[in-house]
């Protein structure tokens, strides 16, 4: 179904939303992670719980952002495509790879679910932030890679991406295999 074509300006306007959906995954990685010195430490109880979902919030909206065909879709949704000057909603990023652990994200966050309780008995409800946080950020920077240079600038630096990163491969590797 075609969508409306954006002006330059809306597109722009709705760059800042997508940056600070970007900012807020990042920075919810980095707390839930605690890879912050003082005076943030690793979050536990209900501060690490409100800190995930916040993560688990700003990932499920941007995998809407360049991945379209795995949810629902209005004419009001900010859509990577649209950047692209496309007319329909269209994949962006890869779908395999941002469908991973779709279902389980959609009935433990987007609503209550009778499932989410099977997902807690199963051990099912941990999330690997660093993982989930390097696979986002990558499929950004290849949507990134496609837009102009002037739409390029509306969206966080190339540098502020790459040390987020960093940061998440450095937590994996302190961690060792699993």
């Amino acid at each position: 179904m075609s969508r409306p074509s954006r002006t330059k300006e809306v597109l722009r306007k709705a760059a800042k939303q997508v940056s600070y959906e970007i900012d807020m995954l990042g920075f919810s990685a980095e707390y839930v992670g605690g890879w912050y010195s003082s005076p943030f430490a690793t979050p536990v109880g209900n501060e690490k719980n409100m800190a995930l979902e916040s993560f688990l919030l700003h990932f499920r909206n941007q995998r809407a952002f360049l991945c379209p065909s795995l949810q629902t879709v209005s004419d009001d949704d900010v859509l990577a495509s649209d950047f692209l000057g496309k007319h329909d909603a269209l994949d962006v990023g890869n779908p395999d790879k941002l469908k991973v652990d779709k279902k389980r994200l959609d009935k433990m966050l987007a609503h209550i679910s009778y499932s989410r309780s099977d997902y807690i008995e199963a051990g099912a409800h941990g999330w690997d932030s660093s993982q989930m946080l390097i696979l986002m950020l990558s499929e950004f920077q290849e949507f990134l890679a496609r837009l102009s240079g002037e739409q390029r600038a509306w969206f966080p630096s190339e540098e502020s991406l790459k040390k987020l990163l960093e940061r998440a491969q450095f937590e994996i590797d302190q961690r060792g295999p699993p």
